[in-house]
């Protein structure tokens, strides 16, 4: 989404310009791709489209997933929203329940956006839609505010590898938590500064995070995890729009979370090798699912 190397180079340039991050990441695109800031706009807006449209069929589905493992966790959630005992706002459920309804709909092998990943695609879709669902934030803040979150990203990209493979869900997870928080504060109307603030919060926040899938399947711990990732998300755009700063500039937080991914063992690195992938029940699991898969029909 943008053609900065670095987010110093991408905040002295908005610095320099007197421009919002969204504004230097479409004219940058529009230089790139040779095509109009308009028309790059209209372009996000369709996946902002995608977006809701996946969350709202995986809110409506109770159906499982191909393995068993997930499906109909959302709908629970929403259900969940006005019982006597639930202590938590009606904003905070629907960041929950739409991260996880986007994972949900992707292990049902239905349609999802890949922000920054597929393992990753609950955070950015959750909070932004959630924002324009229970705040009532417009379409095109939320554009905004997926074209910034697309910015980090791209920039993440080039200083680290965005795979849980190659850096454990630090990576996936992550990252799309500073892309959704980043994403949110350029919505609300945040500086540049506080854009990169937000997205260097949820980052470290989440660093060392392993990826340790049952059976090798994006679901446990995966779609649990894009809910929370959400809330965490809007949590750190919160502390940067107060005025909250991140001790270490994102640049470095970045190439941390990179050193961290090459120090981390091939076991924590989507292997099912560790973690909650060598538990008692998730070898169950994984065993019988093989050996059901293995089975001629």
């Amino acid at each position: 989404m943008s053609y900065f190397e670095s987010f110093d180079a991408l905040l002295a340039h908005c610095l320099d310009n007197h421009c919002s991050i969204v504004d230097a990441a479409l004219e940058s695109e529009s230089q790139e791709q040779d095509l109009s800031v308009e028309l790059l706009f209209q372009k996000v807006s369709v996946l902002v489209q995608q977006m809701e449209e996946t969350i709202k069929s995986g809110i409506d589905s109770s159906d499982p997933s191909m393995s068993g493992l997930s499906g109909g966790d959302a709908k629970k959630l929403m259900a969940y929203m006005d019982a006597e005992n639930n202590v938590l706002s009606p904003m905070a459920i629907r960041l929950m329940a739409y991260g996880i309804a986007t994972l949900e709909e992707n292990s049902r092998m239905r349609k999802i956006v890949a922000c920054p990943t597929a393992g990753g695609s609950g955070s950015v879709a959750a909070t932004l839609i959630a924002l324009e669902h229970e705040r009532g934030m417009s379409r095109k803040q939320t554009t905004q505010g997926l074209i910034t979150a697309g910015c980090i990203g791209e920039i993440v990209s080039r200083r680290m590898h965005l795979s849980g493979a190659a850096a454990g869900c630090q990576a996936e997870v992550g990252v799309a938590s500073g892309m959704a928080a980043g994403g949110m504060v350029e919505a609300f109307g945040g500086t540049p500064e506080q854009v990169l603030h937000a997205a260097a919060i949820s980052m470290q926040n989440l660093m060392g995070l392993i990826c340790d899938p049952v059976a090798g399947l994006v679901e446990v711990p995966c779609v649990v995890r894009n809910g929370l990732s959400s809330v965490q998300a809007v949590s750190s755009a919160t502390m940067a729009l107060a005025g909250i700063q991140s001790y270490i500039p994102i640049d470095e937080v970045v190439d941390a979370m990179a050193q961290v991914g090459r120090l981390m063992p091939r076991q924590l690195k989507e292997t099912a090798e560790g973690g909650l992938a060598t538990t008692p029940t998730g070898q169950t699991f994984a065993n019988q699912f093989f050996k059901m898969s293995q089975t001629p029909l």
